[in-house]
């Protein structure tokens, strides 16, 4: 959840204790290094939920009520800061006041798209973001990504959840873990190289998961990054992973975050 304290939470000192256990859990396990390949800026607007790359665009979910949105941009842009500030997107499609945009992902030419806590999957065309039906699935909706054949979905627990991606039926479940210790607070989801890569929410790491077993195989610190972006919001999280298969590289980025960055994860 985004801004109030998950209902079924037993207490305040329970939520400080676990998410102490996950940040000492991930402390040990193994560091994946980073370097910056490239940048571009990113509109602050967007509240980024989802976020992928296919053949030089870029897809991108934005959440909150009454503003959700799915848009999609071209990944180079203009050399000019004020080309770059007004640039309009390729293609929108603004959801009901009523939904709060989640997790997306793209199969086989079509744009899948969670909702929090709406129970609601939005699936559109991805050339004319159309929309071509609405599956229904119970529990919250926060990541979504696809192993192929797959959906994906994460709901900010320890858990991953494999749907059919025809009829959205859940076919199997997984914990994220390291070391028999669960990891909770699992968000944006990306599928690449054979492994499911994840944020944690309010969390400066991304995580690589072994999609057979749940278990961390690598861990990727992005804290240096955000020190040095002027983030005011404290909602301004490290949320979003776009694996762009040509360069062999990540995009990454955040909600409200006025640059993304291409990084090579070694």
């Amino acid at each position: 959840m985004k801004y109030v304290i998950r209902l079924f939470c037993l207490s305040l000192a329970a939520i400080a204790n676990f998410c102490y256990a996950d940040a000492s859990t991930l402390s040990t396990a193994p560091k994946l290094n980073y370097k910056i390949i490239a940048e571009r800026s990113h509109k602050p607007s967007l509240f980024t939920q989802g976020f992928l790359v296919k053949d030089d665009y870029f897809y991108e979910s934005s959440g909150l009520y009454a503003k959700s949105q799915l848009v999609t941009y071209p990944v180079a842009e203009p050399e000019s800061t004020w080309a770059k500030m007004t640039a309009q997107f390729s293609k929108k499609q603004n959801l009901p006041n009523r939904y709060f945009a989640e997790g997306l992902t793209l199969l086989n030419n079509k744009l899948y798209l969670l909702t929090w806590q709406e129970s609601t999957l939005f699936i559109y065309d991805a050339n004319s973001f159309n929309l071509l039906k609405s599956l229904y699935y119970t529990g919250e909706g926060w990541g979504l990504a696809n192993d192929g054949k797959q959906l994906i979905r994460s709901d900010g627990s320890s858990k991953l959840f494999f749907h059919n991606a025809d009829t959205f039926v859940q076919e199997k479940t997984i914990q994220v873990k390291y070391k028999q210790q669960v990891i909770d607070n699992i968000n944006e989801l990306e599928y690449a190289e054979g492994f499911i890569w994840a944020n944690i929410w309010h969390d400066n790491h991304i995580i690589k998961i072994n999609p057979t077993t749940g278990e961390i195989v690598g861990v990727v610190d992005f804290s240096e990054i955000i020190k040095n972006i002027n983030l005011k919001d404290s909602e301004s999280v490290l949320n979003g992973i776009a694996y762009d298969a040509n360069k062999k590289a990540f995009w990454i980025t955040g909600k409200q975050w006025p640059k993304m960055f291409l990084v090579k994860i070694n």
